[in-house]
């Protein structure tokens, strides 16, 4: 009888997402995370601006481009990997439960490249990066079921620590010392530290496939697999949900993102921006029409 392996693959020693050859003498230097910190809205950037202002700022004006093609020669998959979350930020972390058909191998991860993608019904997308199916992936396609727990700031060093690469038989629930909750709708549990989770159900696979990558009959290598989950029943903390609950309070909530390389943050800073109103009012205000007519006198 063969031995359980020790570790699943080590992905981060391609990645190198750490930047800082000794991360911990670096964190010495830097101030204290101050939990005190709350959600302080200011005023949009330019509360004067009105339609065909363009740029509220001119920082951007004159300074060159670059163009990377994404597959030119000698460019790797790491390379691209590295642009796009260096420059897709913030991104929101959903933090995956799940649990296998026979419910012996229970599983929890954080995933960045994840996102809502319709209300009716309620849908999330999630993409798992890597030719085969890693531990998270494994568990849904065998039940059809997995948890999404968003993350706050209380409980960020656990929720990382679940990346960490154990073999399949290793949970990482108590390695974290993240607590299951028994969900309703669902097999997997989710986690009772979030404020906001989501029992979710699959919808539908959609494999991903490499232009560079071959497997040996030279067929293109999987290199993603893109799901898409509906939430069947949502978990709101009572103190972040309003009367109606339809919205969660962002100081509650106190949610971090992901940014490139071992970067993170809170969102305690912004302010508010509404839509336009419907184009049946705006073309009746002056600054449309002078563009209009603008746009007219140049057909």
């Amino acid at each position: 009888m063969s031995e359980a392996p020790i570790q699943a693959y080590d992905k981060e020693a391609l990645v190198q997402r750490n930047p800082h050859a000794d991360f911990p003498t670096i964190e010495t230097t830097r101030p204290n995370y101050d939990p005190t910190t709350f959600w302080n809205p200011t005023k949009t950037p330019k509360p004067s601006w009105k339609p065909g202002d363009g740029a509220s700022m001119n920082g951007w004006y004159g300074k060159p481009m670059v163009a990377i093609d994404p597959h030119q020669p000698g460019r790797t998959s790491n390379q691209n990997y590295k642009l796009m979350i260096f420059s897709t930020v913030p991104r929101p972390i959903a933090l995956v439960s799940t649990i296998s058909a026979d419910g012996k191998r229970q599983n929890l991860a954080p995933y960045s490249y994840f996102n809502n993608v319709a209300s009716d019904p309620p849908m999330y997308s999630i993409s798992f990066a890597g030719k085969e199916a890693n531990d998270s992936l494994t568990n849904l396609l065998e039940t059809g079921e997995l948890c999404i727990s968003i993350v706050s700031d209380w409980f960020l060093e656990a929720a990382n620590f679940t990346s960490v690469n154990t073999p399949p038989h290793l949970s990482e629930w108590p390695l974290a010392g993240l607590h299951p909750l028994k969900s309703s709708k669902v097999r997997p549990p989710h986690v009772a530290e979030s404020a906001f989770s989501m029992e979710c159900k699959l919808h539908s696979v959609t494999p991903l496939f490499s232009k560079t990558k071959v497997n040996n009959d030279g067929t293109p290598e999987r290199a993603n697999t893109l799901v898409l989950v509906e939430a069947v029943l949502f978990h709101a903390r009572e103190d972040a949900i309003d009367r109606k609950r339809e919205t969660v309070d962002i100081k509650v909530l106190r949610p971090v993102w992901r940014g490139g390389g071992i970067t993170y943050g809170t969102c305690f800073g912004g302010w508010e921006t509404p839509r336009p109103d419907s184009f049946r009012a705006l073309r009746e205000t002056q600054p449309i029409k002078d563009i209009l007519q603008t746009i007219k006198s140049l057909e």
